[in-house]
């Protein structure tokens, strides 16, 4: 089903530099096309940190080494077991499809297009659907069996899904849409729709928490309310079909467990005996191969399961249950998989990994060896060779070809790593820190690989890292299970909570006093500030500035550090006594998601909000907005970084419109963004060495801002344009980029011969030979099979339809495959349909 995407400003972003403000820049990824270029030409390119919050896989029966991979908004392709990833998607989000299996998609632009892909997104073609304002769509449902069947829930002005009256369908792929007369008043939320697989026609819609269930027999022509005799009052968390009964279905219940219905929901019947009772149901599954057999997950409350397990299981369709035993009671078990060939043995999914049965779960043992993400959520067996799996975790693909005895991370090319805070070595600037997917990752080389830091910090969810400026390798990290200091750059890690509170311990930031580094200040999301003065060993309450939800940022001042600034959903207060006592010195109209602090002139202070960069040269007293170049109101200033050499250059990472540049103190911002597409920068820091190196965490990874060698040329192409832009110069082209079966394909000439190469067309032949440096590219107007270097290769493995053309009278030939084979480096912007090539020779 199609969700909307939840867009979170990072508030921690900011924190690093103001702490390290003397040495650091403070913290900020895809942008608009600039329409100027530094001299020098600096572009920014992706780093390889790769992966983001797998959230279902899926094996292509006919071909196992094919796979899929769903990150919500974006879907990825390999085409060899996992090695490599490609996103497929090509801008398209909220993706849902008809099952697990099918290749047909549906998705959503982001100006609310709605298009619809045949090949599980290789191809994507808009839908011009008549009858419903796709913008409003909330979710999709496809009929499993008729997938040109299709039922769209939408959304109300606040974006939830609403009223019955806000039902659709359509019966011809979403070409055309019908609203239906469900009888739903306004207030009944409608939660979520379910097509039973084995009577498509059958439909229930599961209204809010105290209105039950509705169903229709025919499709959604007529409607029935099916709610007697389940609890009143109680919200129904899932329907779950009956496989031995095609009438049958199991409503799963808030607090009041399960029920079960053989007559589409007419009569129900409790099927509880043995769950504990009033405890809330998180999962049910069915044995597939045994479905009298199921399994249910109680909630995540540990007084349930003294012994540590949250698992019960049936073997008599749900008459009678038994608690399952041997599963660690921090398990936060997901979900129940199957082994495809042998029924006796299944798999757990978990927050501590993944767990295996051989015996329908009488024993388990964990199956984590490799697993360097224990927060797994999804997972997939190969049918034709159980021992190959696939596990979807928070932080990308991770692959076992022995039954999960070892795991293998496989992310090369997923590029949903939500990156929400950088830090770099002020003494070795070449070694950088990441916070992304709520786990800590280092790089030694400026990024060119990166490793998982996690021996000691036990799977706690990070939320922010700050380095002591006088001794680097002793780092701080903030998580929800308290403060983790380590004392070798990273790889050891030990809890530094004494003096936390229990409340205390889900902590959101820290800051460094940078004169006296033993001093630190911690913020927590429930129980306010803590100070302490001998290295995080013991911690003091100190005085909180009123929030619900805790400070998101504190900075502290460089010269005079008993100065700091905090901000929090709304405000901005300034404690001169190092954290005593608090003043508000700012009420925006909108939050404020980061702060900062001019190293070289301490009393300007800057504050980011929706739309706004705010200036305050008096310590916070007033406050102008320095908005020339910024989109009013519409972009999240995420994070303010300053150049250590000139600090009156700034940068600041925004929502939306990447990182930008400011050269007298953010009265003027213009956007930096070669390299980058349209997303969201959560992060900015700066080598404080070579301060044109900047790096940019965002929601798509880390990228890397810096000059390219003199003979490097960085070529932009946007799609319709007889205009291409060579090192910041507009070239004209022969002949206007397009898409076509989802791929590009461009006039290469001007191209080729930009890049200093040559290209001959033989008219006979219809063959275009092109030689760039010591390589070469041949292909056939029509021919999906080119040579490079005279060795045949398929243009694109994954489409044979993509293929070189005549159109116009001019030869269009498929870019990536070209540019990419003479080694080029090729980054599509969805956004604004803008292609940006980097040749080094």
């Amino acid at each position: 089903m199609i969700t909307t995407k939840s867009r979170v400003c990072s508030r921690i972003g900011a924190l690093i530099a103001l702490i390290l403000c003397l040495v650091l820049a403070t913290p900020g990824m895809l942008g608009s096309v600039p329409t100027t270029q530094a001299a020098g030409m600096s572009v920014w390119s992706r780093l390889p940190l790769y992966g983001g919050t797998v959230y279902n896989i899926v094996i292509d029966p006919e071909n196992p080494s094919r796979l899929s991979a769903y990150t919500g908004d974006s879907v990825f392709h390999s085409t060899d077991g996992g090695e490599n990833w490609r996103e497929v998607n090509a801008g398209i989000a909220n993706i849902t499809t008809a099952s697990s299996s099918s290749s047909i998609l549906y998705g959503k632009s982001p100006d609310g297009a709605f298009f619809r892909s045949t090949d599980n997104g290789d191809h994507w073609t808009a839908v011009n659907a008549a009858g419903i304002v796709t913008a409003d769509i909330g979710a999709i449902v496809v009929n499993p069996v008729t997938p040109r069947i299709l039922y769209a829930l939408m959304v109300s002005p606040q974006g939830y899904l609403t009223y019955g009256s806000g039902v659709f369908r359509s019966v011809d792929s979403g070409n055309h849409w019908t609203q239906l007369a469900t009888g739903l008043a306004q207030g009944d939320d409608i939660i979520s729709l379910a097509i039973n697989p084995h009577m498509p026609t059958a439909l229930y819609i599961v209204i809010n928490e105290t209105a039950g269930i509705i169903r229709s027999m025919d499709g959604g022509d007529h409607w029935m309310n099916v709610s007697a005799g389940l609890p009143e009052g109680d919200g129904i968390r899932s329907l779950v079909f009956d496989t031995r009964i095609s009438a049958g279905l199991y409503a799963v219940t808030g607090s009041h467990g399960i029920f079960h219905s053989t007559d589409s929901g007419d009569h129900w019947e409790a099927k509880n005996a043995g769950l504990p009772q009033g405890e809330s149901l998180v999962g049910f599954i069915i044995d597939p191969s045994a479905p009298a057999t199921m399994y249910a997950i109680v909630g995540y409350d540990y007084s349930v399961s003294p012994d540590g397990t949250n698992l019960f299981r049936s073997t008599d369709g749900g008459s009678q249950w038994t608690r399952m035993h041997g599963i660690p009671n921090d398990a936060y078990i997901g979900s129940v998989v199957f082994d495809p060939k042998t029924s006796s043995t299944l798999y757990l999914t978990s927050g501590e990994g993944i767990l295996r049965s051989t015996d329908r779960g009488v024993t388990w043992a964990t199956r984590n060896v490799g697993l360097d993400d224990l927060r797994v959520i999804a997972l997939a067996i190969d049918s034709d060779t159980p021992s190959h799996m696939y596990a979807g975790t928070q932080s990308g693909v991770f692959r076992t070809v022995d039954g999960g005895k070892t795991w293998t991370e496989t992310n090369t090319g997923i590029t949903d790593m939500n990156v929400t805070v950088l830090a770099v070595n002020p003494l070795i600037p070449s070694t950088l820190y990441a916070v992304a997917q709520n786990r800590v990752f280092r790089s030694v080389n400026g990024g060119t690989s990166w490793s998982m830091l996690d021996g000691g910090l036990a799977g706690a969810n990070a939320a922010g890292i700050v380095i002591n400026p006088r001794t680097p390798s002793i780092l701080y990290a903030a998580t929800d299970d308290g403060v983790f200091r380590s004392m070798d750059s990273g790889s050891h890690w030990t809890a530094m909570n004494s003096g936390l509170t229990q409340k205390g311990l889900n902590t959101r930031a820290l800051a460094i006093n940078p004169r006296t580094p033993a001093t630190i200040y911690c913020s927590t999301r429930y129980d306010g500030l803590f100070r302490s003065f001998n290295s995080g060993t013991t911690w003091t309450a100190i005085d909180t500035p009123p929030s619900d939800y805790g400070v998101s940022c504190l900075v502290v001042d460089p010269i005079s550090p008993s100065t700091l600034y905090a901000n929090t959903e709304g405000r901005v207060y300034r404690s001169t006594n190092s954290g005593t006592s608090w003043t508000m010195v700012l009420n925006p109209k909108g939050a404020v998601n980061s702060l900062a602090i001019n190293p070289a002139v301490p009393s300007t202070v800057y504050a980011g909000t929706w739309g706004n960069a705010l200036r305050s040269a008096n310590k916070g007293a007033t406050w102008a907005a320095m908005n020339m170049g910024l989109a009013s109101n519409s972009q999240c200033v995420m994070s303010i970084a300053f150049d250590p050499v000139t600090p009156a250059t700034m940068y600041a990472g925004t929502e939306g419109r990447g990182v930008l540049r400011s050269p007298n103190n953010g009265t003027t911002w213009t956007a930096m963004n070669t390299g980058l597409g349209n997303a969201n920068v959560r992060s900015v820091v700066i080598n404080p060495r070579t301060p044109s190196i900047l790096y940019a965490g965002t929601d798509g990874g880390v990228f890397r801002y810096g000059p390219v060698s003199a003979s490097t040329k960085v070529i932009q192409l946007k799609i319709g344009s007889t205009t291409m832009h060579v090192d910041g110069k507009a070239v004209p082209l022969e002949a206007a980029p397009i898409i076509m079966n989802s791929r590009t394909l461009i006039p290469l000439r001007s191209l080729i011969e930009t890049l200093g190469g040559r290209v001959i067309w033989s008219p006979s032949a219809r063959t275009v030979d092109m030689f760039l440096g010591e390589h070469s590219v041949d292909v056939a107007v029509g021919g999906n099979i080119g040579y490079v270097n005279d060795k045949g290769v398929a243009i694109d493995p994954a489409n044979p339809k993509v293929v070189p053309l005549i159109i116009s009278g001019r030869t269009m030939l498929p870019l990536r495959f070209v540019t990419e084979n003479f080694g080029c480096s090729v980054v599509w912007a969805a956004a604004t349909k803008t292609i940006t090539i980097t040749y080094t020779p």
